[in-house]
């Protein structure tokens, strides 16, 4: 099956590197990102032992973050390799690394490519974070040095997807050593597919730090906002903003004393969402231009990476982006800043901890504009701050009690060093 996959793979070569133009033109690839996928490395491999992390997006560059960081202060002499699809994830990832981690974007899965690859950087391991399993690099891989799988999962889609690919799966995933899945339900699912080397850690989400932040920077808006309750659309998409935006008019015409925040899942939309705005006679500022926000608009737009940290420290409720369509983004993160998290109907990247998140009364979910305008009122509303701090009281609480969960995954992978 694999070789099978390999063949393939060489003949749709040319379409690809059409693909990867077309990305370009579209700013969601550029040159450098272009050319290192089609195998070119400009970076000198180090002398030592090597790491190499694979983590596709921004989410799973936070674990790879964490573990870097982690396995770093066990082994200083250890060189890291951390590999990411997108833009935004190197982006994040240019500060967060420790001078002796590489970024590299990740190589085409093609086996020309892939070997050129693993030729120059040698790995001694290789972690691959969550599910994102290229066949042809992970069987050329596991020709020359252990890899496993820490934060395992698989979505409800994913694992039926699977169920009819059965023989195509378990070809990839018998490559790993270990397979560490972040819940008991996604341990049960590969169990169910025929994986016998899988074990349940826990999510490695939930050893994320308390995202950084600038101080400086915080007590300067502190000081603009005052006492206003600040409301955090965090990592939204359109289909977000076109609920929220709509809220914030209405709320501009009742005169609801709360102040807005929209940040972009990706910046590069900025002059979309200013289109919007302004379409719906909105006023905004635009934190790219160098502008701090002004009382006098209707909303600030963080079009900015790495301030995550700085606005949930503003916040008083957050809203997750992502949850209304795309399966929703990480919603631990604000629990660490004493917010009030509420969710869209879609949450289904991170169904597990939701499900967790809402049995233990940490986080509220809606369904459509019209209940998430109710929540925020509701929130908002003085005669409800007891079942407010409650939300936030639990939050905190859920988070805190879970941080063993990075001990246990490094004593699974010092095993391999």
């Amino acid at each position: 099956m694999i070789l099978l996959y390999n063949i393939v793979n060489l003949i749709l070569y040319p379409i690809y590197c059409v693909i990867l133009f077309i990305r370009i033109l579209k700013k969601k690839d550029n040159a450098q990102s272009f050319i290192q996928r089609l195998g070119v490395i400009e970076t000198k491999r180090p002398k030592g032992k090597l790491i190499w992390m694979h983590a596709a997006s921004v989410g799973e560059s936070g674990v790879a973050v964490t573990l870097t960081k982690a396995l770093n202060k066990l082994y200083p002499d250890m060189i890291f390799l951390i590999t990411t699809g997108t833009l935004s994830s190197a982006k994040i990832l240019e500060t967060a690394l420790p001078a002796n981690a590489i970024h590299q974007f990740v190589p085409l899965d093609n086996i020309i490519i892939v070997k050129r690859f693993l030729s120059h950087w040698k790995p001694n391991l290789g972690i691959f974070i969550d599910s994102e399993f290229w066949p042809c690099l992970v069987s050329e891989s596991a020709k020359k040095f252990n890899i496993i799988v820490v934060n395992a999962r698989l979505s409800d889609k994913s694992f039926k997807r699977w169920l009819n690919g059965e023989k195509l799966f378990n070809a990839i995933v018998s490559r790993f050593k270990l397979i560490a899945t972040q819940s008991l339900i996604d341990l049960k699912k590969y169990q169910t597919l025929g994986c016998k080397n899988v074990i349940n850690l826990g999510n490695l989400k939930f050893a994320n730090k308390k995202l950084e932040v600038d101080n400086d920077q915080l007590e300067e808006l502190k000081r603009i906002f005052q006492n206003k309750q600040i409301f955090v659309a965090s990592s939204t998409h359109a289909e977000d903003e076109e609920i929220i935006l709509q809220i914030i008019k209405d709320f501009k015409k009742d005169k609801i004393d709360f102040y807005p925040i929209i940040i972009l899942r990706h910046p590069e939309r900025r002059n979309e969402i200013s289109k919007k705005c302004r379409n719906l006679g909105l006023s905004f500022t635009l934190r790219s231009q160098n502008n701090l926000p002004s009382l006098e608009d209707d909303l600030y737009i963080v079009d900015s990476f790495g301030e995550l940290g700085l606005f949930y420290s503003l916040s008083y409720i957050t809203f997750i982006g992502g949850s209304f369509k795309r399966g929703g983004h990480n919603l631990v993160e604000p629990a660490y800043f004493n917010n009030i998290i509420i969710l869209g109907p879609d949450m289904s990247n991170f169904q597990n901890i939701t499900t967790e998140m809402l049995q233990n009364n940490c986080a509220i979910q809606i369904f459509d504009k019209e209940d998430l305008a109710q929540k925020i009122l509701f929130l908002l509303d003085e005669k409800n701050k007891e079942k407010s701090q409650e939300l936030i009281d639990n939050a905190r609480k859920f988070v805190d009690n879970r941080k063993e969960t990075l001990n246990n995954y490094l004593n699974e992978i010092k095993k391999f060093l």
